[in-house]
Protein backbone atom coordinates (compact mmCIF):
# COMPACT_ATOMS: atom_id res chain seq x y z
CA UNK A 1 0.00 0.00 0.00
CA UNK A 2 1.06 3.70 -0.29
CA UNK A 3 2.82 5.84 2.21
CA UNK A 4 0.96 9.16 0.73
CA UNK A 5 -2.42 9.95 0.39
CA UNK A 6 -3.58 12.69 -1.86
CA UNK A 7 -6.76 14.16 -1.01
CA UNK A 8 -8.41 16.00 -3.61
CA UNK A 9 -11.65 17.54 -5.81
CA UNK A 10 -11.47 17.02 -9.17
CA UNK A 11 -13.03 20.28 -10.72
CA UNK A 12 -10.88 22.71 -7.94
CA UNK A 13 -7.48 21.24 -8.19
CA UNK A 14 -6.59 18.60 -10.39
CA UNK A 15 -3.85 19.66 -12.54
CA UNK A 16 -2.17 21.20 -8.75
CA UNK A 17 -2.65 18.04 -7.77
CA UNK A 18 -1.18 15.92 -11.03
CA UNK A 19 1.86 18.29 -10.84
CA UNK A 20 2.57 17.25 -6.96
CA UNK A 21 1.49 13.79 -7.54
CA UNK A 22 4.04 13.30 -10.48
CA UNK A 23 7.18 14.92 -7.94
CA UNK A 24 6.10 13.05 -5.24
CA UNK A 25 6.30 9.87 -7.43
CA UNK A 26 9.37 10.93 -9.42
CA UNK A 27 11.26 11.36 -5.36
CA UNK A 28 9.50 8.65 -3.35
CA UNK A 29 7.85 6.02 -6.33
CA UNK A 30 5.19 5.44 -7.46
CA UNK A 31 4.21 2.89 -5.29
CA UNK A 32 4.34 5.07 -2.16
CA UNK A 33 1.63 7.92 -3.58
CA UNK A 34 -1.99 6.86 -3.82
CA UNK A 35 -3.61 8.79 -6.34
CA UNK A 36 -7.77 7.52 -7.03
CA UNK A 37 -7.03 7.74 -10.89
CA UNK A 38 -4.10 5.35 -10.68
CA UNK A 39 -4.25 3.83 -8.03
CA UNK A 40 -7.92 2.01 -6.95
CA UNK A 41 -7.95 -1.74 -9.13
CA UNK A 42 -10.56 -1.89 -11.42
CA UNK A 43 -13.84 -3.48 -9.59
CA UNK A 44 -13.02 -2.47 -6.24
CA UNK A 45 -15.66 -0.41 -4.17
CA UNK A 46 -14.49 2.71 -4.53
CA UNK A 47 -15.57 4.02 -1.10
CA UNK A 48 -14.32 0.95 0.75
CA UNK A 49 -10.78 1.46 -1.18
CA UNK A 50 -9.96 4.58 0.12
CA UNK A 51 -10.79 4.01 3.58
CA UNK A 52 -8.15 1.28 3.32
CA UNK A 53 -5.77 3.24 1.88
CA UNK A 54 -5.89 6.27 4.19
CA UNK A 55 -6.13 3.70 7.24
CA UNK A 56 -3.08 2.04 5.96
CA UNK A 57 -1.05 5.39 4.82
CA UNK A 58 1.40 7.30 6.53
CA UNK A 59 0.02 10.74 5.91
CA UNK A 60 -2.73 12.22 4.04
CA UNK A 61 -2.29 15.66 1.88
CA UNK A 62 -5.64 17.28 1.71
CA UNK A 63 -4.74 19.76 -1.84
CA UNK A 64 -7.05 22.78 -0.98
CA UNK A 65 -7.79 24.90 -4.26
CA UNK A 66 -9.85 28.59 -4.42
CA UNK A 67 -12.91 26.30 -4.67
CA UNK A 68 -12.29 23.67 -2.42
CA UNK A 69 -14.87 24.90 0.33
CA UNK A 70 -17.72 25.62 -1.35
CA UNK A 71 -18.00 23.39 -4.50
CA UNK A 72 -21.64 22.70 -4.78
CA UNK A 73 -23.95 19.89 -6.36
CA UNK A 74 -25.99 20.53 -8.61
CA UNK A 75 -28.87 21.12 -6.67
CA UNK A 76 -27.00 23.38 -5.04
CA UNK A 77 -26.00 21.90 -1.48
CA UNK A 78 -21.93 22.20 -0.64
CA UNK A 79 -20.46 19.12 -1.34
CA UNK A 80 -18.84 19.28 2.30
CA UNK A 81 -22.38 19.42 3.40
CA UNK A 82 -22.71 16.10 2.20
CA UNK A 83 -21.85 13.07 4.08
CA UNK A 84 -21.06 11.07 1.82
CA UNK A 85 -19.11 13.51 0.06
CA UNK A 86 -15.74 11.78 -1.20
CA UNK A 87 -13.04 14.27 0.00
CA UNK A 88 -15.23 14.87 3.40
CA UNK A 89 -15.06 11.00 3.84
CA UNK A 90 -11.67 10.87 3.38
CA UNK A 91 -10.67 13.22 5.81
CA UNK A 92 -13.16 11.65 8.60
CA UNK A 93 -11.51 8.45 7.47
CA UNK A 94 -8.18 10.12 8.47
CA UNK A 95 -9.12 11.81 11.24
CA UNK A 96 -10.77 8.40 12.95
CA UNK A 97 -7.93 6.61 11.93
CA UNK A 98 -4.94 8.85 13.44
CA UNK A 99 -3.42 9.03 9.89
CA UNK A 100 -1.86 13.01 10.26
CA UNK A 101 -3.83 15.00 7.97
CA UNK A 102 -1.61 18.14 6.07
CA UNK A 103 -3.75 20.73 4.27
CA UNK A 104 -1.80 21.75 1.08
CA UNK A 105 -2.82 25.00 -0.35
CA UNK A 106 -2.51 26.19 -4.25
CA UNK A 107 -3.83 28.48 -6.60
CA UNK A 108 -3.66 31.04 -3.76
CA UNK A 109 -6.43 29.20 -1.70
CA UNK A 110 -6.84 29.72 2.14
CA UNK A 111 -7.11 27.55 5.03
CA UNK A 112 -11.13 26.79 6.22
CA UNK A 113 -12.25 27.97 9.67
CA UNK A 114 -13.73 25.45 12.09
CA UNK A 115 -16.85 27.51 11.81
CA UNK A 116 -16.83 26.69 7.54
CA UNK A 117 -16.67 22.82 7.82
CA UNK A 118 -18.55 20.68 9.02
CA UNK A 119 -19.04 19.52 13.15
CA UNK A 120 -17.33 16.47 11.82
CA UNK A 121 -14.28 17.82 10.39
CA UNK A 122 -13.83 21.09 12.84
CA UNK A 123 -10.48 18.99 13.83
CA UNK A 124 -9.34 19.37 10.64
CA UNK A 125 -9.42 23.20 10.56
CA UNK A 126 -5.98 23.07 13.29
CA UNK A 127 -3.69 21.27 10.99
CA UNK A 128 -0.84 23.17 10.45
CA UNK A 129 -0.62 24.03 6.33
CA UNK A 130 1.85 23.90 3.82
CA UNK A 131 1.33 26.29 0.62
CA UNK A 132 2.29 25.75 -2.69
CA UNK A 133 2.55 28.83 -4.77
CA UNK A 134 3.26 29.05 -8.36
CA UNK A 135 5.78 31.76 -8.29
CA UNK A 136 7.94 29.30 -6.18
CA UNK A 137 6.38 25.84 -7.38
CA UNK A 138 9.94 24.21 -7.27
CA UNK A 139 10.82 25.45 -4.02
CA UNK A 140 7.44 25.09 -1.94
CA UNK A 141 7.46 21.37 -3.49
CA UNK A 142 11.17 20.48 -2.09
CA UNK A 143 10.57 21.95 1.51
CA UNK A 144 7.20 19.02 1.27
CA UNK A 145 9.48 16.54 0.04
CA UNK A 146 11.98 17.42 2.85
CA UNK A 147 9.03 17.61 5.58
CA UNK A 148 7.92 14.13 4.42
CA UNK A 149 11.15 12.43 4.90
CA UNK A 150 12.09 14.70 8.21
CA UNK A 151 8.52 14.06 9.87
CA UNK A 152 7.32 10.14 8.65
CA UNK A 153 10.69 8.77 7.96
CA UNK A 154 9.53 7.89 4.30
CA UNK A 155 12.15 6.32 2.30
CA UNK A 156 13.05 7.52 -0.83
CA UNK A 157 15.87 6.15 -4.06
CA UNK A 158 16.16 10.16 -4.60
CA UNK A 159 19.00 12.19 -2.67
CA UNK A 160 17.01 14.96 -0.92
CA UNK A 161 15.88 18.37 -3.25
CA UNK A 162 18.25 20.56 -2.81
CA UNK A 163 20.72 19.35 -0.50
CA UNK A 164 24.16 20.13 -0.73
CA UNK A 165 26.16 18.59 2.50
CA UNK A 166 23.30 17.49 3.88
CA UNK A 167 22.68 13.76 3.44
CA UNK A 168 20.46 12.50 1.37
CA UNK A 169 16.60 10.73 1.75
CA UNK A 170 18.55 7.63 1.72
CA UNK A 171 18.18 6.70 6.17
CA UNK A 172 20.88 4.14 7.51
CA UNK A 173 19.75 0.25 8.15
CA UNK A 174 20.01 0.10 11.97
CA UNK A 175 17.51 3.13 11.75
CA UNK A 176 15.31 2.48 9.46
CA UNK A 177 14.86 -1.54 11.65
CA UNK A 178 14.71 0.80 14.71
CA UNK A 179 11.73 3.01 12.70
CA UNK A 180 10.22 -0.03 11.73
CA UNK A 181 10.26 -1.67 14.93
CA UNK A 182 8.65 1.34 16.53
CA UNK A 183 6.01 1.23 13.44
CA UNK A 184 5.31 -2.10 14.34
CA UNK A 185 4.71 -2.11 17.98
CA UNK A 186 2.55 1.16 17.39
CA UNK A 187 0.82 1.01 13.67
CA UNK A 188 1.13 -2.93 12.68
CA UNK A 189 -1.15 -3.28 9.91
CA UNK A 190 0.36 -0.31 8.68
CA UNK A 191 3.61 -0.93 8.79
CA UNK A 192 3.31 -4.51 6.93
CA UNK A 193 1.16 -2.62 4.37
CA UNK A 194 4.57 -0.06 3.72
CA UNK A 195 6.61 -3.42 2.98
CA UNK A 196 4.42 -4.65 0.62
CA UNK A 197 5.27 -2.07 -2.57
CA UNK A 198 5.87 -5.06 -5.32
CA UNK A 199 9.59 -5.19 -5.10
CA UNK A 200 12.04 -8.07 -5.21
CA UNK A 201 13.86 -6.35 -2.51
CA UNK A 202 10.60 -6.66 -0.04
CA UNK A 203 11.34 -9.89 1.40
CA UNK A 204 14.95 -9.27 1.70
CA UNK A 205 13.68 -6.29 4.22
CA UNK A 206 11.21 -9.01 5.85
CA UNK A 207 13.75 -11.86 6.43
CA UNK A 208 16.26 -9.02 7.74
CA UNK A 209 13.59 -7.82 10.26
CA UNK A 210 12.83 -11.43 11.27
CA UNK A 211 16.29 -12.10 11.58
CA UNK A 212 16.92 -9.14 13.69
CA UNK A 213 14.18 -9.48 16.05
CA UNK A 214 15.14 -13.53 16.80
CA UNK A 215 18.61 -12.04 17.55
CA UNK A 216 18.15 -9.50 20.20
CA UNK A 217 14.88 -11.70 21.42
CA UNK A 218 17.06 -14.86 21.88
CA UNK A 219 19.85 -12.97 23.31
CA UNK A 220 17.60 -10.97 25.99
CA UNK A 221 16.52 -14.32 26.85
CA UNK A 222 19.83 -16.10 26.89
CA UNK A 223 21.17 -12.92 29.05
CA UNK A 224 19.00 -13.42 31.18
CA UNK A 225 19.56 -16.70 31.66
CA UNK A 226 22.76 -16.23 32.19
CA UNK A 227 24.34 -19.51 29.44
CA UNK A 228 27.82 -19.44 28.53
CA UNK A 229 27.03 -20.52 25.22
CA UNK A 230 25.31 -17.39 23.52
CA UNK A 231 26.67 -18.10 19.84
CA UNK A 232 25.38 -21.54 19.85
CA UNK A 233 22.16 -20.77 21.62
CA UNK A 234 21.50 -18.17 19.10
CA UNK A 235 22.16 -19.76 16.21
CA UNK A 236 19.77 -22.53 17.33
CA UNK A 237 17.39 -20.19 18.22
CA UNK A 238 17.55 -18.70 14.51
CA UNK A 239 17.30 -22.21 12.67
CA UNK A 240 14.62 -22.71 15.62
CA UNK A 241 12.72 -19.51 14.61
CA UNK A 242 12.92 -19.91 11.00
CA UNK A 243 11.77 -23.19 10.68
CA UNK A 244 8.62 -22.61 13.24
CA UNK A 245 7.78 -19.65 11.13
CA UNK A 246 7.79 -21.74 7.60
CA UNK A 247 5.98 -24.31 9.23
CA UNK A 248 3.05 -21.75 10.59
CA UNK A 249 3.31 -20.09 7.02
CA UNK A 250 2.54 -23.23 4.87
CA UNK A 251 0.22 -24.40 6.64
CA UNK A 252 -1.84 -21.01 7.15
CA UNK A 253 -1.56 -20.26 3.35
CA UNK A 254 -2.94 -24.24 2.78
CA UNK A 255 -5.93 -22.77 4.85
CA UNK A 256 -6.42 -19.12 2.95
CA UNK A 257 -6.49 -21.40 -0.10
CA UNK A 258 -8.64 -23.71 1.91
CA UNK A 259 -11.30 -21.18 2.45
CA UNK A 260 -11.09 -19.59 -1.68
CA UNK A 261 -8.38 -16.74 -1.44
CA UNK A 262 -5.90 -17.69 -4.04
CA UNK A 263 -2.70 -16.51 -2.01
CA UNK A 264 0.76 -17.10 -2.52
CA UNK A 265 3.14 -18.67 -0.32
CA UNK A 266 5.40 -16.24 -0.15
CA UNK A 267 2.71 -13.39 -0.40
CA UNK A 268 1.84 -15.02 2.94
CA UNK A 269 5.82 -15.35 4.16
CA UNK A 270 5.98 -11.16 3.64
CA UNK A 271 3.04 -10.54 5.64
CA UNK A 272 3.91 -13.59 8.59
CA UNK A 273 7.48 -12.36 8.91
CA UNK A 274 6.67 -9.58 10.59
CA UNK A 275 3.94 -10.40 12.51
CA UNK A 276 5.83 -13.49 13.85
CA UNK A 277 9.23 -11.19 14.19
CA UNK A 278 6.47 -8.61 16.89
CA UNK A 279 5.06 -11.52 18.62
CA UNK A 280 8.91 -13.04 19.12
CA UNK A 281 9.73 -9.78 20.43
CA UNK A 282 6.98 -9.34 23.06
CA UNK A 283 6.91 -12.92 24.09
CA UNK A 284 10.87 -12.90 24.64
CA UNK A 285 10.52 -9.49 26.55
CA UNK A 286 7.93 -11.70 29.23
CA UNK A 287 10.17 -14.88 28.63
CA UNK A 288 12.73 -12.46 30.19
CA UNK A 289 11.18 -10.72 33.00
CA UNK A 290 10.11 -14.44 33.89
CA UNK A 291 14.02 -15.56 33.79
CA UNK A 292 15.22 -12.97 36.03
CA UNK A 293 12.48 -13.47 38.96
CA UNK A 294 13.62 -17.19 38.84
CA UNK A 295 17.16 -16.30 38.78
CA UNK A 296 16.56 -14.14 41.69
CA UNK A 297 14.73 -16.60 43.87
CA UNK A 298 17.25 -19.75 42.70
CA UNK A 299 20.13 -18.80 40.37
CA UNK A 300 20.94 -22.39 39.33
CA UNK A 301 17.52 -23.04 38.16
CA UNK A 302 18.08 -22.81 34.62
CA UNK A 303 21.35 -25.03 34.80
CA UNK A 304 19.38 -27.93 36.93
CA UNK A 305 16.82 -27.78 34.25
CA UNK A 306 19.06 -28.05 31.36
CA UNK A 307 20.75 -30.76 33.02
CA UNK A 308 17.27 -32.55 33.47
CA UNK A 309 15.97 -31.86 29.52
CA UNK A 310 19.74 -33.52 28.57
CA UNK A 311 19.35 -36.73 30.80
CA UNK A 312 18.44 -40.02 29.57
CA UNK A 313 15.31 -40.61 31.07
CA UNK A 314 12.01 -41.29 29.79
CA UNK A 315 10.52 -37.62 27.88
CA UNK A 316 7.36 -37.71 30.33
CA UNK A 317 9.43 -37.77 33.46
CA UNK A 318 12.10 -35.00 32.00
CA UNK A 319 9.04 -32.91 31.39
CA UNK A 320 7.87 -33.82 34.61
CA UNK A 321 10.89 -33.24 36.57
CA UNK A 322 11.28 -29.75 34.38
CA UNK A 323 7.91 -28.90 35.26
CA UNK A 324 8.47 -29.02 39.27
CA UNK A 325 11.09 -27.54 38.91
CA UNK A 326 10.09 -24.27 37.71
CA UNK A 327 6.76 -24.16 40.00
CA UNK A 328 8.91 -24.66 43.17
CA UNK A 329 10.96 -21.54 42.41
CA UNK A 330 7.52 -19.64 41.73
CA UNK A 331 7.38 -17.72 45.17
CA UNK A 332 8.13 -14.23 46.21
CA UNK A 333 10.43 -11.96 44.06
CA UNK A 334 9.94 -14.79 40.92
CA UNK A 335 6.03 -14.72 41.74
CA UNK A 336 5.71 -11.26 41.20
CA UNK A 337 8.00 -10.80 37.90
CA UNK A 338 5.86 -13.79 36.53
CA UNK A 339 2.40 -11.71 36.90
CA UNK A 340 4.33 -9.26 34.70
CA UNK A 341 5.43 -11.80 32.35
CA UNK A 342 2.05 -12.35 32.21
CA UNK A 343 0.77 -8.75 31.39
CA UNK A 344 3.71 -8.49 28.79
CA UNK A 345 2.51 -12.20 27.15
CA UNK A 346 -1.07 -10.88 27.54
CA UNK A 347 -0.36 -7.64 25.72
CA UNK A 348 1.51 -9.31 23.01
CA UNK A 349 -1.43 -11.82 22.39
CA UNK A 350 -4.02 -8.39 21.48
CA UNK A 351 -0.84 -6.62 19.55
CA UNK A 352 -0.70 -10.32 17.26
CA UNK A 353 -4.76 -10.16 17.24
CA UNK A 354 -4.26 -6.29 16.13
CA UNK A 355 -1.85 -7.19 13.37
CA UNK A 356 -3.19 -10.15 12.37
CA UNK A 357 -5.57 -7.95 9.68
CA UNK A 358 -2.78 -6.89 8.22
CA UNK A 359 -3.61 -10.77 6.09
CA UNK A 360 -6.99 -9.80 5.44
CA UNK A 361 -6.05 -5.93 4.27
CA UNK A 362 -3.25 -7.53 1.90
CA UNK A 363 -5.57 -10.11 0.70
CA UNK A 364 -8.53 -7.76 0.21
CA UNK A 365 -10.76 -10.05 1.52
CA UNK A 366 -13.62 -10.46 3.77
CA UNK A 367 -13.91 -10.28 7.33
CA UNK A 368 -15.65 -13.78 7.28
CA UNK A 369 -13.05 -15.54 4.99
CA UNK A 370 -10.53 -14.30 7.48
CA UNK A 371 -11.98 -15.81 10.21
CA UNK A 372 -12.46 -18.71 8.17
CA UNK A 373 -8.52 -19.06 6.90
CA UNK A 374 -7.85 -18.38 10.74
CA UNK A 375 -9.75 -21.01 12.50
CA UNK A 376 -8.72 -23.50 10.13
CA UNK A 377 -5.49 -22.54 10.18
CA UNK A 378 -5.39 -23.32 14.27
CA UNK A 379 -7.55 -26.34 13.70
CA UNK A 380 -5.09 -27.92 11.70
CA UNK A 381 -2.07 -26.80 14.22
CA UNK A 382 -3.98 -28.10 16.69
CA UNK A 383 -4.10 -31.37 15.01
CA UNK A 384 -0.04 -31.21 14.33
CA UNK A 385 0.54 -30.90 17.75
CA UNK A 386 -1.42 -33.60 19.08
CA UNK A 387 0.69 -35.82 16.49
CA UNK A 388 3.93 -34.45 17.72
CA UNK A 389 2.50 -35.03 21.58
CA UNK A 390 1.91 -38.56 20.54
CA UNK A 391 5.19 -39.07 19.08
CA UNK A 392 6.99 -37.77 22.58
CA UNK A 393 5.20 -39.64 24.15
CA UNK A 394 6.27 -42.62 22.67
CA UNK A 395 9.88 -41.78 23.38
Amino acid sequence: MSDIFLSYRRRDSQSATGRLGDRLSAHFGSARVFLDRDSIVVGDDFAEAIRRAIGLSVVVLVIIGPDWLDARQASGQRRLDDAADFVRLEIESALASGVPLIPVLVEGATMPAANQLPPSLAEFARCQATELSETRWNYDVDRLIGMLHARFAIESEQPLPGSIGMGDGHIGLFARLALDLLELAAHPTRLIARQQTGHALDHVRAFTFLLTALTLGNLSFLLGIGTGSLLEWTAAGLILGVLTLTLLVAVLTLAWRAVGVRVEFRQVTLIGAYIYAGHWIGFSAGALLAVMGVQLVAPDAFTDYLSIIRSDAPFPQRLNEARALMESTLHGAAAAMFFLSCLAWAATTAWTVVAWAAFRHGFGCSRLKSALATGLWLLLLFGIAQLAAQAGRQL
